[in-house]
């Protein structure tokens, strides 16, 4: 069983430990240069390629992709150990979107662990952290609170089911109020992996200013999981993981850019980040003396990889770290420390990536195989109910989506909403969502065409086609782009309120319509209608135009000399920008404005001899 390590007593921290200053910062730089001490991407020992190597039947066309099988180079000896890595996960439980292919989500990560297992490996999980939503950017709707802890607790209930042994708290975990996430697991499941690890977190009192006057010790700070005075609390500094063969010391600390970033603007807050030195340094020295001596050390490190490489130069006694980020997109290969050996880890955003890593032991110590892994449509359960059962991550995703169902949260969603930029700009008008319907006395044409494209089936598509999970019309994180108005005020509300609002309807590109159906005269209204133009001369290039750059490359579309430079703006970000509040990258990988224009190009209809007209 794994077994928490409580907070020792802290020890003065190595004098090698330079990376506190300026002044460190440059010595470490000299010594990097002196001795030869430095950090490259690892090569020849991986390759960025996802398919597994025994993988499950795929659902849709095209599972595999191009390239070598995983692990292929790794040694045909059995690892002793094999630890799989993820963080930042940002609430992605599931990948979002509607379109193929999709990577990322739960249930592929079940699948592949269990195919790890399968080769009789000896599987461990760990997470960075970070499991939460970020904030919301722009126009995206905020997660409500419920549905984000609910998000935290079903994720730490499958990770338990992949065998997790420890998750780090990040920057939106902590921001989201950490007291309210221990109850959703730890509390409930007292020295039960996944455990979460966060070990240089204080909690402190302020004065009015936001001066600390008084320091609490996380582990009195933090309730004990079993509400006994054990020092098992559950915010913990370290875990001894008893493998069969390899038992590993795993490490959960806060760095100086996220404990900068959790206490920006909240100098009144109650909590703190100590030097993480100071429990790293005391952490190693506990391992030392626990039972089971691990040898093997690995540290969730919530900051930068310039800040994970100072902390394992400075403590040689770590051989991993895990870290986190800035892109989406993550190396192939971890950094390795070209005198010690040491790797850190990145595994990108929204658990669209996992790294895998293979632990073998020799004479000499350890010999690290690395493998990142993209979860793509090849890691899906195979399409049968049997697989589906067996699938206990899948089968929690089923459960959180009736659980947000029967708890009602699409309440929750729609009981604050932002004005629209047309009703902030025209407040007389009290301008109201009205449904695609209203339109279709005037615009008959372009009613038409809405009819006969899937947006006006886009709520259809949650209710019918969704699928495992399922219940998806319930979720509010999908109906604003399934829907018309969800983001703003007298927007979509549920099915029963405002059945007109159903589908993907005019108002979503066009803004209520309130206003313009009962006054089409009115001229700064019907230009509110049309938040693309910015000039009354702005006009959409004709259809047979966009289909032929649909042809074209971007290369190929930049050099053609044919096309004004602004209508190729206009198309580029204008209209890709309103079409990118649903059709973005993780929705729909493949999307292009200039493909998917024609598909509902309602411009100049009336020209055509037909009735409506507002796009001419």
């Amino acid at each position: 069983m794994t077994e928490p390590i409580s907070t020792p007593t802290p020890v003065a921290p190595r004098a090698g430990f330079l990376a506190r200053s300026a002044a460190g910062a440059l010595v470490l730089t000299c010594l990097a240069v002196a001795t030869g001490f430095w950090w490259t991407g690892r090569t020849g020992r991986q390759t960025q390629v996802p398919v597994p190597a025994d993988p499950p039947k795929a659902t849709a066309p095209g599972g595999k992709s191009d390239g070598d099988k995983p692990f292929a180079q790794w040694p045909k000896e059995a690892p002793d150990l094999v630890l799989v890595f993820s963080g930042q996960t940002y609430g992605y439980l599931q990948p979002c979107g509607c379109s193929r292919p999709q990577q990322g989500g739960l249930e592929r990560r079940y699948n592949l662990i269990q195919q790890l297992k399968g080769k009789g490996w000896n599987v461990v999980g760990l997470d960075v952290g970070d499991i939460l939503p970020k904030p919301p950017e722009g126009s995206e709707m905020p997660v409500p609170p419920a549905q984000t802890f609910k998000k935290f607790e079903y994720a730490m209930r499958a990770y338990k089911e992949m065998g997790y042994a420890a998750v780090g708290l990040g920057e939106y975990d902590y921001k989201r109020d950490v007291f309210e996430l221990l109850p959703r697991y730890t509390l409930n499941n007292p020295d039960k992996p996944p455990f979460i690890l966060s070990g240089n977190v204080v909690g402190v009192d302020r004065d009015a200013a936001g001066k600390v006057t008084k320091t609490t010790p996380r582990d009195k700070y933090f309730p004990t999981v079993d509400g006994k005075p054990t020092g098992r609390e559950s915010v913990g500094v370290g875990v001894v993981v008893p493998t069969e063969k390899l038992p590993i010391g795993v490490i959960g600390l806060v760095g100086p850019s996220v404990a900068d970033a959790i206490t920006t603007n909240g100098t009144k807050g109650p909590l703190h980040f100590n030097d993480y030195a100071k429990h790293l340094e005391g952490t190693l020295a506990a391992f030392a003396l626990h039972p089971l001596k691990p040898t093997l050390n690995v540290l969730l490190f919530q900051g930068t990889p310039t800040e994970a490489q100072n902390a394992a130069q400075a403590f040689p006694g770590v051989q991993v770290v895990a870290c986190l980020t800035d892109s989406s997109e993550p190396p192939g290969a971890p950094m390795e420390n070209g005198i010690t050996k040491q790797l850190v880890i990145q595994t990108g955003h929204k658990g669209r990536y996992v790294g895998v890593l293979g632990v073998f032991k020799t004479p000499k110590g350890f010999d690290f195989h690395y493998q990142l892994i993209t979860l793509g449509e090849e890691y899906l359960t195979p399409a049968n109910a049997e697989a589906e059962k067996a699938n206990k991550a899948l089968q929690l995703l089923e459960e959180y989506a009736k659980d947000i169902k029967d708890a009602d949260l699409l309440k929750q969603f729609v009981a604050k909403r932002p004005l629209h930029p047309a009703q902030i700009n025209h407040p007389k008008a009290d301008l109201k969502y009205v449904g695609s319907e209203a339109c279709a006395k005037c615009h008959a044409a372009e009613y038409a065409v809405w009819k006969g494209h899937k947006h006006s089936h886009a709520y259809e598509a949650l209710e019918k086609l969704a699928k495992r999970p399922g219940l998806q019309q319930f979720n509010g994180e999908c109906l604003a782009c399934h829907t018309t108005g969800f983001r703003y005020e007298t927007g979509f509300e549920s099915e029963k309120k405002t059945p007109l609002l159903l589908n993907n309807g005019c108002e979503n590109c066009h803004g209520p319509g309130s206003g313009h159906v009962a006054n089409d005269k009115d001229k700064g209204l019907l230009k509110a209608m049309m938040p693309w133009r910015l000039h009354p001369k702005d006009k959409l290039p004709s259809k047979e135009v966009l289909e032929k750059y649909a042809k074209l490359t971007e290369v190929e579309r930049a050099q053609d000399a044919t096309m004004p430079a602004d209508v190729k703006q206009l198309v580029n970000v204008r209209i890709a920008a309103m079409c990118m509040k649903c059709h973005d990258g993780d929705n729909d990988p493949k999307f292009d404005p200039w493909t998917y224009l024609p598909k509902v190009y309602h411009s100049g209809l009336k020209q055509a001899g037909l009735p409506g007209g507002i796009g001419k």
